[in-house]
């Protein structure tokens, strides 16, 4: 068949379609499969989003995507997987929007099957709609009365809409709205029809009431038969307690008969083996041994009446167990965190370590056996005790002693040493009396000692209840007792310890258990570490919990001037918040809050969190700076309570020219690790006792006149790393800024402590010896101006201040970066003309 013109002739469309690359299935193909893939990395963004790509996920960038650097983020898909997770889950509707990409995985499918229901977009927007309302939901769980941790599967979206809602509706209208609008959602999703939804649900109760009639039947049939089965199982039971009732009435008198015989016969065989009596001189006692006296002359003593038997051996210790704290897996306290605030979320407990068994074990051996060697050792030196008790903790045992009737405690206390001795302990420690009781305690070092764990007292209900505003976790007692303290009532802590004896660990678990209770809106640190690596790993919380002066580069303060510089800044904001306390009319900042959340204060008035100002090491501060150091932490501990500002200083050398009558009249709380001497133990408690601890945590705690012996709980590093961590990448509103301390009336600022108001009185002879000589050396300042060392190390460094020297360079003099007089002067007068 020829080919004709009109069939060699194509329609216009198919020519064009063939003109193009890719004809239109083709591009729906590949439409769908770019959809589909999509919508499987959206997915997995979302499943894999982590609060801790927060930070990553608000600072994303370009360039930052261009050059990213080293993979930080949690999420499966890196960084790019972070942003989208943040700005769909964080920023919309929480978990619920795993929906988005679910739904873009089936419009991808239909376009690649090439399929086009009409239903499928009003089905998706039903489909979104509800998420949205689920999303709400979940948000109204998140607010009073319920505040559950459901944040993440409200979003920001179904957290506002839930917060709106409550304010228009009230707490239960926004609910019933809520669930009413899902059911709507849900009944247009099934079957697009609201009548036949209703029909639907009509046959359903019709359906229910017919299924709840059938069981009702068989319920009561099955019971009706259950009835009659245990009437004839009772009837049987019964026959046949009769039946044996009358077998044994039948057989009664044989068997007494057959037992009378057997009887009678045992009496008579008794008889015939009876044993005669004895002669009656065989019954005489013999006549008792006398003690024959020394012959006169002889110089032979009488032998002495036999010693008694060791007192212990009759006497009963009695143990008393320790009471075991009852424990709880989530820190939710009633005063941690501001109810407006949902952004920031409290630390969870999975970061610290578990303790290894939660039994107590007693060594039952050991405590007989010191039992008795002290009841011997005392029965040497003729001291009755007619009681004793054993208490015994995770480090050390109290023993309770009550003497006899007639016996002085001085006796008792003054064989010490002797008891030490004899017990071969690194260190007994002696309470005569126990407070509250008629008797005193020994406490003997355990062989086995025991580890507490800083989870085991912040992991209790006793932490998470506690009404404090400041709680401090410092050990747990011999009693068992978890000891927990405010630092708001203390209100200042004085440490001392001696190197390797807890006493920084202590301190990371006193900061550890602030962080598991104050929400950042509530609690500031300032750190002052001067050995530079005990508090460096808090650098990484400054955006939440840190303060520091306005020009302070480092979070944690390690330079000795700068921390005087920064003791004035706290003592500066001490007065401002006076004036607002004032202004107020209140006397505390617990008042003063409170007024301010209830919206009674305006103008200027703040929210003002707590500030604890954390010194690390005391010593060091003091004898680089002395009076000038002790001026500000006296003065803040003496007025600084009210306002809500309370010192920690720790030490490790607690000796009179650190720990001064000044500072150490405004701390009533101390705490005494290990020390090295009787002295010392004075210095930081006012009576020994400290000396005796056996380290590794063991500490006395002193609050006025009472004295505790506790075992503090250890934290590792690498709990305190991953706690900061953890903090670390959530939101944070920035550093607490301090007040600028470069506009105090004595011109101090923190470039240099020491300003041109508080420079030495040599300051300028020093300056112009140094520049004559043109050598930087603090041995040339000591031979011209006839200065200790002490005063010229100082006055060198406030000519680095002024710019006058350079750096320290070692054992070189240092630069002076003055040429000349000439200078030097215009340099002074500039400084001069500068000072207010």
């Amino acid at each position: 068949m020829k080919s004709t013109p009109a069939n060699n002739r194509r329609k216009p469309s198919q020519a064009k379609e063939e003109r193009g690359l890719v004809s239109a299935e083709r591009k729906r193909e590949v439409l769908g499969l770019i959809l589909m893939v999509l919508s499987v990395l959206v997915a997995f963004a979302v499943i894999s989003y982590s609060e801790y790509d927060q930070n990553l996920a608000r600072n994303f960038s370009i360039r930052e995507a261009l050059n990213p650097g080293e993979n930080r983020a949690e999420n499966f898909l890196g960084l790019i997987g972070a942003w989208i997770a943040h700005g769909l889950v964080f920023n919309l509707l929480g978990y619920m929007v795993i929906v988005v990409p679910g739904l873009l995985f089936a419009w991808g499918y239909l376009n690649f099957r090439h399929r086009r229901p009409a239903y499928f977009p009003t089905l998706a927007l039903l489909i979104f709609i509800g998420a949205f309302v689920v999303a709400a939901i979940f948000g109204w769980l998140a607010q009073p009365p319920a505040e559950l941790d459901t944040d993440l599967w409200s979003g920001r979206w179904g957290l506002g809409t839930a917060d709106w809602m409550i304010r228009v509706f009230g707490t239960f209208g926004a609910l019933i709205l809520q669930v009413l609008s899902l059911a709507v959602v849900i009944l247009l999703m099934v079957d697009r029809d609201i009548q036949k939804s209703m029909d639907r649900i009509e046959d359903g109760i019709f359906a229910m009431k017919e299924a709840y009639k059938d069981w009702t039947a068989r319920n009561k049939a099955h019971r009706q038969a259950r009835r009659e089965l245990l009437t004839e199982q009772k009837t049987e039971r019964e026959k046949i307690r009769k039946d044996e009732q009358k077998k044994i009435l039948e057989t009664a008198p044989a068997v007494l008969a057959k037992e009378k015989k057997k009887a009678d016969h045992r009496v008579s065989q008794a008889r015939i083996f009876e044993p005669r009596p004895k002669d009656d001189r065989t019954l005489e006692t013999a006549p008792s041994v006398r003690a024959v006296p020394a012959a006169a002359g002889t110089g032979v003593a009488p032998t002495p009446p036999s010693l008694p038997e060791a007192a212990g051996d009759d006497l009963e210790l009695k143990i008393e167990l320790r009471k075991e704290e009852e424990r709880t897996d989530r820190v939710d306290r009633p005063i941690g965190k501001p109810a407006e605030d949902r952004q920031y979320r409290m630390p969870p407990l999975d970061f610290l370590d578990s303790p290894d068994s939660g039994e107590v074990r007693i060594d039952y051996d050991e405590l007989e056996e010191n039992k008795g060697i002290l009841l011997d050792k005392l029965a040497t030196y003729n001291i009755e005790i007619t009681n004793i008790k054993a208490i015994v903790g995770p480090t050390v045992t109290l023993y309770e002693l009550t003497p006899a009737p007639g016996v002085k405690i001085s006796r008792i206390t003054a064989l010490e040493d002797d008891l030490a001795m004899a017990m071969a302990a690194k260190g007994i420690r002696m309470i005569a009396p126990i407070p509250g009781k008629s008797a005193i305690g020994v406490e003997i070092p355990n062989r086995h000692r025991e580890l507490v764990r800083v989870r085991e007292l912040i992991g209790t209900t006793k932490f998470s209840t506690a009404r404090m505003e400041l709680p401090l976790i410092l050990g747990k007692s011999i009693e068992g007792e978890v000891f927990i303290k405010d630092l708001a009532m203390m209100p200042h802590l004085l440490i001392a310890g001696a190197t390797g004896s807890g006493k920084s660990v202590g301190l990371n678990a006193c900061i550890a258990g602030l962080l598991y209770a104050c929400h950042p809106a509530n609690l500031k640190f300032v750190m002052i570490d001067p050995k530079k690596i005990e508090l460096q790993q808090y650098a990484r919380i400054i955006d939440h919990y840190l303060a520091m002066p306005e020009e302070s580069i480092d979070p944690i303060i390690t330079d000795v001037y700068q921390a005087l510089g920064t003791l004035k800044s706290c003592e500066k904001e001490m007065e401002q918040r006076y004036d607002l306390l004032s202004d107020a009319q209140v006397r505390g900042i617990k008042e003063y809050n409170a007024r301010f959340a209830q919206g009674r204060l305006g103008g200027d008035h703040r929210h003002l969190p707590y500030i604890v100002v954390v010194v690390d090491e005391l010593a060091d501060l003091m004898m680089t700076a002395g009076k000038d150091i002790e001026g500000p932490i006296a003065r803040l501990a003496q007025m600084a309570r009210a306002v809500g500002i309370h010192l920690i200083l720790a030490t490790q050398r607690p000796s009179v020219d650190v720990i001064t009558g000044l500072i150490k009249a405004n701390f009533p709380a101390r705490i005494a690790y290990q020390v090295a001497s009787k002295i010392d133990s004075r210095t930081i408690l006012d009576q020994n006792g400290a000396q005796g601890l056996v380290g590794n945590g063991d500490l006395l705690y002193m609050l006025g006149s009472n004295i505790v012996r506790l075992q503090g709980p250890f934290v590792s590093v690498d709990e305190v790393e991953e706690l900061t961590l953890y903090i670390e990448r959530q939101r944070g509103d920035g550093p607490y800024i301090l007040p600028s301390i470069e506009d105090m009336s004595d011109g101090t600022s923190l470039a240099g402590a020491y300003g041109a108001a508080e420079r030495d009185d040599l300051f300028q002879d020093a300056a112009r010896v140094i520049v004559r000589s043109q050598q930087g050396s603090v041995s040339l300042l000591q031979r011209k101006l006839s200065v200790g060392y002490s005063r010229a190390a100082r006055i060198v460094d406030q000519l680095e201040d002024a710019g006058i020297v350079g750096p320290f360079e070692g054992s070189k003099a240092r630069q002076v970066l003055v040429a000349d007089e000439y200078e030097l002067d215009a340099l002074l007068n500039s400084d001069k003309a500068g000072t207010p």
